[in-house]
């Protein structure tokens, strides 16, 4: 008894805390939470490459001179990029277009479930 004292907590509360964490993961999902978090930051790099990769250079053949990711102007010596902005927009466009059909797989999935 005195030893459990010294260590600070006795064997009864590490598996009660034991216990609480695998029902706290289980009850609010905290793994497939993770999961999704993952896979949106694999979607993420996938879609910035796509940008880059395809969009970009449409857009570079559009603007003439310089290429589009070097699109900038200057104000008091201040520097605005605006090409890295389109970008980053352009990405955000497509981020929420494929969650829109994503989603609306899903839930239109789960209306025929629903049904049957």
């Amino acid at each position: 008894m005195e030893q459990e004292k010294k260590q600070g907590i006795a064997p009864e509360e590490k598996k009660d805390f034991t216990k609480g964490l695998v029902e706290f993961l289980k009850e609010y999902s905290v793994i497939g939470l993770a999961i999704g978090v993952i896979v949106a930051q694999a979607s993420k790099d996938l879609i910035d490459s796509i940008v880059k990769g395809l969009f970009t250079p449409f857009i570079d053949l559009v603007v003439p001179g310089e290429k589009f990711s070097n699109l900038a102007f200057n104000i008091v010596g201040t520097r605005f990029d605006v090409g890295s902005i389109i970008s980053s927009f352009l990405t955000f466009i497509i981020v929420m277009i494929i969650l829109y059909v994503v989603v609306k797989k899903i839930l239109k999935r789960e209306d025929l479930i629903k049904k049957k």
